[in-house]
């Protein structure tokens, strides 16, 4: 990598990404709130000329139940705890008419014809890589799923995001037998390296200080290339705007600005990462602080010559 670079990448779910920890109606705000944010976030990025990467899962390109239901993958997952399969879901809500929390393609292809917009994989039905599952042929079905929908839309998918970070050896042969070669790895910091596995008291309080204060480094990386795989390691999850701790705004999007600083002098990859969901409520102010860090990447930009580079462009150009 000649330059610093600044990668970004939204992992896209709506209600499937939380579907087994929280209900429509509690969650109803942020999921609502995805439909205002993405085109205002895509209008930042195109102010800026940013260029992303946005993990969507498959379900989202349907327009309804029926239509998702026609397209499962040829078998499905059969997780030891039973709450995690959406497809149990599927059935017992198959006539739910809130389908804004549940299909989005018009606002894939919103993003699909803004310039500078990697649409790429969550897998196809936020597959858990790292629950106990039964049936050991299911992620590389849901693979195949996922790029049977994209090849259907004219997408051709190169890299994938891990619903909650989950990955393993196993599932790594498996997108590489599928012909994805690009993955968002975890930072190698103990806090960060498992994602979303074992996150216990202690880790989830590190985390949290961590997004304030430099506790962990700034985990700016290069790509690197293992077994024909490449590894684009996540730096630093924007957290969103909270009302409660917003005394600790500025810290946060300092420690934000001296990573991508590190970054740049150094021609180190910076990667953010969010949900558009996190962007759901307090819209206004989380568009302000993204305007922020894009107002200092120009400033990078201009005096270090670093680059926005979704996950594809950083291996591929």
């Amino acid at each position: 990598m000649i330059n610093g670079s600044f990668t970004i990448s939204l992992d896209f779910e709506l209600f499937w990404g939380v579907r087994d920890k929280r209900s429509i109606e509690v969650y109803k705000e942020n999921l609502d709130g995805v439909w205002i944010a993405i085109p205002k976030i895509l209008e930042l990025f195109n102010k800026y000329n940013i260029h992303a990467s946005w993990a969507t899962v498959g379900f989202l390109f349907f327009v309804n139940f029926d239509e998702l239901c026609k397209n499962f993958p040829n078998s499905l997952p059969n997780y030891k705890n039973k709450n995690l399969s959406p497809y149990d879901y599927i059935v017992g809500d198959k006539n739910n008419d809130e389908k804004r929390y549940h299909f989005a393609k018009d606002l894939i292809k919103l993003i699909g014809e803004s310039s500078g917009q990697e649409i790429t994989s969550h897998t196809f039905s936020h597959f858990y890589t790292e629950e106990e599952n039964h049936n050991k042929g299911s992620f590389q079905d849901d693979t195949k799923a996922f790029k049977r929908i994209c090849s259907n839309n004219n997408i051709d998918v190169k890299s994938i995001v891990f619903p909650r970070n989950q990955m393993n050896q196993e599932s790594l042969k498996t997108i590489k037998k599928e012909g994805i070669s690009i993955y968002r790895g975890n930072p190698k910091h103990w806090a960060y390296k498992n994602g979303d596995i074992d996150k216990d008291f202690k880790t989830k309080a590190f985390r949290f200080i961590d997004t304030f204060f430099n506790l962990s480094g700034y985990k700016t990386s290069v790509p690197e290339k293992t077994n024909g795989l490449y590894n684009v390691r996540s730096s630093m999850f924007l957290r969103p705007y909270s009302q409660k701790f917003k005394i600790l705004e500025s810290l946060k999007l300092r420690r934000i600005k001296k990573a991508m600083l590190y970054a740049a002098k150094n021609n180190e990859n910076f990667h953010l990462w969010w949900h558009p969901h996190n962007f759901g409520v307090n819209i206004e102010k989380n568009m302000q602080n993204l305007e922020e860090i894009l107002k200092y990447y120009k400033y990078l930009e201009e005096k270090y010559n670093m680059k926005s580079k979704n996950m594809k462009e950083l291996i591929y150009g």
